[in-house]
């Protein structure tokens, strides 16, 4: 696959979750523009030897962990992705940093590929994840620009959201427009207007 952009980070905040159910989302967001999402996801390594080979291995997935370096993150980002809070009157308000862990939330983001001559666009939905920016470096101005970019990083979690035993981490689809990819995250994450 010959992946050629990337763009449209969402966040929604996860309202309900049931075991076996889908799981519903508050109003989403938009994080920022983005520059680069990394995906780990851990798996199992195991190995069951037996007449002295390999006999049996389990490479599932257990979890996972989010990167994602977007050009800003708007302060109503903060509040509702990363758990900041806010405090004081419209327009004066300050925005608390704390030691409230940030919310559980589906986080989507969408690809651009490129094949054969076609484009296509692949959004991205991780259906739960916990967010936070764990470290800032600030540089000064100096003779050239360092542009200072955050980066959110996040464990991503399985979940069961059919009754079919199955634990998801990630879905996607493939479009032939950037207009339906978007439309798709947007009603993912429970976002209305454009």
């Amino acid at each position: 696959m010959a992946y050629i952009g990337l763009k449209y980070a969402v966040f929604a905040p996860i309202t309900t979750e049931t075991k076996g159910q889908p799981i519903t989302y508050g109003k989403g967001i938009v994080l920022g523009r983005m520059i680069q999402a990394t995906i780990n996801f851990t798996r199992n390594s195991d190995v069951l030897f037996a007449d002295d080979v390999t006999a049996e291995s389990d490479n599932s997935i257990t979890g996972g962990t989010v990167n994602l370096n977007v050009d800003d993150i708007e302060e109503a980002a903060q509040v509702e992705a990363l758990g900041v809070v806010k405090s004081g009157e419209t327009g004066k308000e300050v925005y608390h940093e704390t030691d409230t862990p940030a919310p559980y939330g589906g986080i989507g983001y969408l690809r651009v590929r490129e094949k054969n001559k076609v484009k296509s666009y692949i959004p991205y939905w991780l259906h739960k994840t916990q967010l936070a920016v764990n470290s800032e470096t600030a540089n000064t101005k100096g003779n050239n620009i360092q542009w200072q970019t955050p980066t959110a990083e996040g464990q991503i979690m399985g979940v069961e959201i059919a009754n079919d035993g199955i634990t998801y981490f990630r879905d996607h689809k493939v479009f032939a427009t950037e207009a339906e990819a978007i439309t798709w995250l947007n009603t993912m994450a429970n976002i209305t207007e454009a």
